[in-house]
């Protein structure tokens, strides 16, 4: 039975994925079987990296926010810190794996964790505590973001405001191909603005690399080969190879003293997209909001990135 098909037929008959039950609740199926939530919560904690935005998006403030990366303000990127209010979530982190203790010192009603690296030794324990959102498959980091952003839109009762969210940030990345002919065809590369063990991280192709479908831009040839486990790890005397035949070159730079430490970097400086001038760079914040890939980063993504792709293209 296909996960569409399950919870389908969870809500009780209802042809509507996502539809409340005759009993008041909603089924979510995950990779771990199934959660049962019996009412619209109230105490939602976000376990996950990327869970908040999705909440915030639909105007559900979590009792508790899981740190990823950047030492925001409660975990909350500037995208999302609007919708925070007053409010003053707990932060948690994965330094040294989930803290189930402080989570349940907390009382939720609801535990949203696709973006946790969940196990299963781990869900037991969290769903022994409040009924507990799992990814859907295997990959247990990094649900793609419409996946995610619809499962938690059911979890929450927001199954409609969620499917309108999304469909609106569809637009903005339609709406720009529709109004940037140059990048037609365009094949453009985003990665990493550091190495790891030798290796850049690319963005591959899939779902992370919609938006640039729907600009009307490619990705880069070359790519499929490194990718493995939805990952695409280049190293650094093959990133000639494949960045060669990109036409744009976004680098994940999150500060003026990273971007400075590439420029110098005799590689960098070798590469077609230097000696062409067709390099970008990001800034920390749409570097955060590239990472994030969520309803609410996309929009910052939609607004920001385009111009800096066009300025390199004329």
């Amino acid at each position: 039975m296909t996960a569409g098909l399950a919870l389908a037929t969870a809500a009780c008959g209802s042809q509507k994925q996502g539809a409340v039950a005759s009993d008041g609740s909603v089924t979510i199926t995950h990779a771990f079987g199934e959660t049962k939530i019996p009412a619209a919560p109230k105490r939602v904690v976000s376990a996950g990296f990327t869970e908040q935005d999705d909440l915030l998006a639909l105007g559900v403030v979590p009792i508790a926010i899981t740190d990823w990366f950047g030492a925001e303000p409660f975990g909350t990127w500037p995208w999302a810190l609007p919708k925070l209010g007053t409010a003053q979530p707990a932060v948690l982190n994965q330094v040294n794996g989930i803290q189930v203790d402080q989570i349940a010192a907390l009382k939720p009603d609801l535990i949203v964790a696709i973006n946790a690296g969940l196990d299963q030794d781990t869900y037991t324990k969290l769903s022994a505590i409040a009924p507990t959102i799992a990814q859907s498959g295997q990959d247990a980091f990094f649900e793609p973001w419409k996946d995610q952003a619809n499962t938690i839109g059911q979890a929450v009762f927001k199954s409609d405001d969620m499917t309108k969210l999304v469909a609106a940030v569809d637009a903005k990345f339609t709406d720009v191909g529709k109004n940037q002919s140059s990048f037609k065809d365009k094949r453009v590369a985003i990665l990493s603005a550091t190495t790891y063990q030798d290796q850049y991280d690319l963005t591959p192709p899939g779902w992370r690399t919609e938006f640039l479908t729907q600009m009307g831009c490619k990705d880069p040839d070359g790519i499929d080969s490194y990718v493995k486990d939805d990952r695409a790890q280049v190293p650094k005397d093959k990133l000639a190879s494949v960045l060669d035949g990109a036409d744009v070159v976004v680098w994940k730079t999150e500060s003026d003293e990273q971007q400075a430490a590439l420029i110098a970097d005799p590689t960098f400086a070798a590469l077609a997209s230097t000696k062409n001038g067709k390099n970008v760079f990001t800034g920390k914040d749409l570097a955060g909001a590239l990472a994030f890939t969520s309803v609410l980063s996309y929009p910052v993504v939609a607004d920001q990135l385009p111009p800096m792709i066009a300025r390199v293209l004329t």
